[in-house]
């Protein structure tokens, strides 16, 4: 089974991390994402993010010997 997924990194104002994904449809397009998170961290929402979509493979149960 193959899943697209959207991976958001973020650091935050206080040195800590937060990971959010979230299944897609779709990639969003870059500039789009860039914009948005640009934007609230000019804001001071955090301090940086990084951001990535990527097709997650799970693997197919296997048979119990």
């Amino acid at each position: 089974m193959k899943l697209l997924v959207l991976v958001v990194f973020i650091i935050t104002n206080e040195g800590t991390h937060d990971v959010t994904s979230m299944p897609v449809s779709a990639c969003p397009p870059q500039d789009v994402t860039e914009e948005y998170y640009n934007h609230h961290q000019k804001l001071g929402a955090f301090k940086h993010w990084a951001a990535l979509c990527t097709t997650v493979h799970f693997s197919k149960p296997g048979k119990e010997i």
